[in-house]
């Protein structure tokens, strides 16, 4: 796992997710369980001078990762990170809001040293449980380690995708991830890590340190037939931004235009995504409601970034004090 050539320390902070869960039947089904001291005993680096250094973090389900925790994870991280000592961490993470927390990670840490999140979609007791390989391939990984500045990455199931990439594409499979738009940049082989495409130089990616995530930024799915009720009802209830998640290339139904136009006057930015998990974005259609016609009326595109993480960087960048104007140069930077 190790190299004669390297010696420091690992960090492997554990936030929970299922790695660490266990069924309990007098809870009717699977939760946290006190397990990170169970799986730091599969972890001692063989034979060179790394050592692991544990932090129990929290304990907690992934959908219960609010945006304020994701961005305390990053600060804390990079903490971690300015010891000359450590070589990089691994985050062990639910892999529901996995690839929301990494993004967070990768927006947000500013140091150029590894930073792997992995988890498990089997529970500690049970059988075919992958949650071990995982963890020891992800320190693998970080001990490789990659080109100084590249992505913060996801390693599960022997691949490794980039956090803004990747998304969580099934719900049970052992193999649960996809490199939206780009597939993996590497995948483990045995005892070896092989990366495909690794950039260095791109961490961090916004020019500004992220200071805090604002709230009242709502995200908000189209349905056929939509209004613009709900866009009129957030703006009555003072939300300070709004991400919509259209259809196809990103186009809304024209009954929600009325609702988009009023936010848009009222200053709030309007950041519009896709459903669909290839292609992103694209201003092709100026009928009312296609995303060629909302970009000409303010709406900011967001290309391939997903709507969660698109939400994400609008919480970081108005919770930042970003200004207006910046704000779409940004994502207009992030969409490719």
């Amino acid at each position: 796992m190790g190299s004669n050539n390297i010696s420091g320390e690992v960090i492997l902070i554990f936030t929970g997710g299922t790695i660490g869960m266990s069924e309990k039947p007098d809870a009717g089904g699977v939760v946290p369980d006190d397990n990170f001291t169970k799986l730091l005993n599969e972890v001692t680096p063989d034979g060179h001078d790394i050592k692991i250094r544990p932090v129990l973090w929290s304990d907690i389900p992934s959908p219960h990762m609010s945006p304020d925790k994701m961005l305390q994870l990053a600060h804390d991280v990079e903490d971690f990170l300015t010891e000359e000592q450590v070589l990089g961490a691994v985050i062990l993470h639910g892999t529901d809001l996995m690839a929301e927390t990494a993004y967070v990670l990768d927006l947000t840490v500013r140091s150029p040293k590894p930073v792997i999140l992995t988890g498990a979609m089997r529970y500690f007791n049970e059988s075919g449980y992958d949650g071990i390989r995982n963890l020891v391939d992800a320190v693998r990984t970080c001990l490789l380690p990659p080109p100084e500045g590249t992505d913060v990455i996801i390693q599960m199931a022997d691949k490794l995708f980039a956090a803004k990439n990747a998304i969580k594409s099934s719900s049970l499979n052992v193999d649960p991830f996809i490199g939206q738009n780009t597939g993996r940049i590497g995948f483990i082989a045995g005892e070896s890590v092989i990366l495909t495409r690794a950039k260095p130089g791109r961490r961090p990616r916004l020019p500004f340190p992220v200071t805090g995530m604002a709230d009242k930024v709502h995200l908000v799915g189209c349905h056929p037939g939509m209004d613009s009720t709900i866009l009129e009802k957030l703006l009555e209830s003072g939300a300070k931004g709004i991400v919509l998640e259209g259809f196809g290339a990103g186009n809304t139904p024209p009954g929600a235009v009325p609702g988009i136009e009023k936010c848009i006057a009222a200053g709030i930015p309007v950041v519009l995504c896709t459903r669909c998990v290839e292609g992103g974005v694209w201003p092709i259609y100026a009928y009312p409601g296609g995303a060629a016609n909302l970009k000409q009326k303010g709406v900011i595109i967001a290309g391939g970034l997903s709507a969660l993480k698109a939400t994400l960087l609008l919480q970081m960048l108005l919770g930042s004090g970003c200004p207006c104007n910046r704000i779409e140069e940004i994502f207009a930077e992030e969409s490719v």
